[in-house]
Protein backbone atom coordinates (compact mmCIF):
# COMPACT_ATOMS: atom_id res chain seq x y z
CA UNK A 1 0.00 0.00 0.00
CA UNK A 2 2.65 2.43 0.58
CA UNK A 3 4.27 2.24 -2.81
CA UNK A 4 0.93 3.25 -4.39
CA UNK A 5 -1.50 4.62 -1.82
CA UNK A 6 0.82 7.65 -0.54
CA UNK A 7 -0.64 6.82 2.89
CA UNK A 8 0.46 7.98 5.62
CA UNK A 9 -1.44 5.37 8.38
CA UNK A 10 -2.44 1.79 7.51
CA UNK A 11 -4.14 -0.44 9.79
CA UNK A 12 -4.22 -4.28 9.98
CA UNK A 13 -6.32 -6.64 11.52
CA UNK A 14 -5.72 -10.38 11.72
CA UNK A 15 -8.58 -12.42 13.54
CA UNK A 16 -9.00 -15.68 13.85
CA UNK A 17 -12.61 -17.32 14.26
CA UNK A 18 -14.10 -20.93 14.53
CA UNK A 19 -14.22 -21.25 11.35
CA UNK A 20 -13.08 -18.41 9.54
CA UNK A 21 -9.50 -16.47 9.19
CA UNK A 22 -9.94 -12.89 8.25
CA UNK A 23 -7.45 -10.12 7.46
CA UNK A 24 -8.44 -6.30 7.35
CA UNK A 25 -6.04 -3.66 5.92
CA UNK A 26 -7.26 -0.41 6.07
CA UNK A 27 -4.95 3.32 4.72
CA UNK A 28 -5.54 6.99 4.62
CA UNK A 29 -3.88 6.77 0.98
CA UNK A 30 -4.98 8.40 -1.82
CA UNK A 31 -7.40 5.90 -3.09
CA UNK A 32 -8.74 4.90 -6.23
CA UNK A 33 -11.61 3.43 -8.55
CA UNK A 34 -11.62 -0.37 -8.14
CA UNK A 35 -13.98 -0.70 -10.60
CA UNK A 36 -11.37 0.82 -13.23
CA UNK A 37 -8.85 -0.82 -15.19
CA UNK A 38 -5.44 -2.71 -13.54
CA UNK A 39 -4.54 0.68 -11.30
CA UNK A 40 -1.85 3.75 -12.26
CA UNK A 41 0.80 0.68 -11.80
CA UNK A 42 -0.60 -1.48 -14.75
CA UNK A 43 0.04 -4.65 -12.68
CA UNK A 44 -1.79 -7.33 -11.54
CA UNK A 45 -1.92 -7.01 -7.74
CA UNK A 46 -5.55 -7.01 -7.14
CA UNK A 47 -6.07 -9.83 -9.82
CA UNK A 48 -3.46 -12.02 -8.69
CA UNK A 49 -4.45 -11.77 -5.14
CA UNK A 50 -8.53 -12.62 -5.77
CA UNK A 51 -6.83 -15.66 -7.75
CA UNK A 52 -5.09 -16.76 -4.53
CA UNK A 53 -7.68 -16.53 -2.32
CA UNK A 54 -10.27 -18.10 -4.44
CA UNK A 55 -7.29 -21.14 -4.43
CA UNK A 56 -8.27 -21.54 -0.74
CA UNK A 57 -12.04 -20.92 -1.26
CA UNK A 58 -11.85 -17.85 -0.04
CA UNK A 59 -13.22 -14.33 -0.86
CA UNK A 60 -11.50 -11.03 -1.28
CA UNK A 61 -13.21 -7.35 -1.52
CA UNK A 62 -12.00 -3.94 -2.05
CA UNK A 63 -13.33 -0.81 -1.06
CA UNK A 64 -11.84 2.29 -2.35
CA UNK A 65 -12.56 5.46 -3.72
CA UNK A 66 -10.10 8.71 -5.43
CA UNK A 67 -9.34 10.38 -1.91
CA UNK A 68 -10.84 8.13 0.20
CA UNK A 69 -8.46 5.74 1.17
CA UNK A 70 -8.76 2.16 0.41
CA UNK A 71 -9.98 -1.09 2.47
CA UNK A 72 -8.91 -4.60 1.32
CA UNK A 73 -10.46 -7.45 3.33
CA UNK A 74 -10.06 -11.26 2.86
CA UNK A 75 -11.26 -13.84 4.48
CA UNK A 76 -10.16 -17.73 4.01
CA UNK A 77 -11.94 -20.92 5.73
CA UNK A 78 -9.95 -21.88 8.86
CA UNK A 79 -8.27 -25.31 8.64
CA UNK A 80 -8.72 -27.36 11.98
CA UNK A 81 -5.72 -28.23 13.52
CA UNK A 82 -5.70 -32.61 13.93
CA UNK A 83 -5.79 -33.59 17.40
CA UNK A 84 -2.54 -35.31 18.57
CA UNK A 85 -1.72 -38.83 18.95
CA UNK A 86 -2.63 -39.51 22.46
Amino acid sequence: MAKHAGASRVGLTLSYLADLVTLDIRDDGVGFDPGGARGDGGGFGLTVMRQRVGRLAGTLEVESEPGAGTAVFAGVPAIPREAPDA
